[in-house]
């Protein structure tokens, strides 16, 4: 399912897109709201998507696409997928999201009242320390995050030394009470760190 906005109620921002997709080979149908323009494309063989993606930047709009699906019965989800997508196209210009480049990102503007209590159960006790060891505490493991989890590579990044990485992500681990170490208490910190990032200020 594609979901792309409109510039004026009535007015199609994808002008001929039925055609062009017809021509590469790729089915859809089309139908005009007086928010979005939606399409259903049918992509029946190898590349299909990549055409169609391709096809949907060269019109100039906003997009949002859902995930694949197999049965018409999941229409309604996809879209709501699709218009996900769309509230998740950066700045006010033109382009392409997906839902399935940021399913992270997607739930959070699904549930956003969800998305904050889970950034404030698990980082809560981070989130209550003064300003400056908060922001220390958060880039510290966001980029502990990035480099893998290696706090040498961490340490390169925010140009400090390895034992002040181990000290820092010490601090968070006594302050949440959730282990590093710990897969699944490792995957809230994740999840609530990104989550922190994605929520709007």
């Amino acid at each position: 399912m594609v979901a792309a906005a409109v510039p004026d109620p009535g007015q199609e921002s994808l002008p001929g897109i039925e055609g062009t997709l017809r021509e590469a080979h790729v089915p859809s149908a089309w139908r005009l709201l007086p928010d979005a323009q939606i399409g259903v494309l049918s992509l029946g063989h190898s590349g299909a998507e990549t055409v169609g993606l391709r096809l949907l930047r060269r019109h100039g709009a906003r997009v949002g696409v859902s995930p694949l699906f197999d049965s018409l019965r999941d229409t309604p989800q996809a879209l709501r997928f699709a218009r996900l997508a769309l509230h998740r196209v950066p700045g006010d210009g033109p382009g392409v999201a997906r839902f399935d480049d940021s399913p992270l990102a997607m739930l959070v503007a699904a549930a956003p009242a969800e998305a904050k209590r889970l950034v404030e159960v698990v980082l809560g006790p981070v989130l209550a320390v003064p300003v400056a060891e908060r922001a220390r505490l958060l880039d510290t493991l966001g980029q502990w995050f990035t480099a893998g989890g290696v706090a040498a590579e961490a340490a390169k990044r925010l140009y400090v030394h390895p034992n002040t990485v181990r000290y820092r992500l010490r601090r968070i681990e006594e302050l949440t009470g959730r282990s590093l170490s710990d897969p699944v208490a490792l995957a809230d910190l994740g999840t609530a760190l990104h989550t922190l990032r994605l929520l709007p200020r």
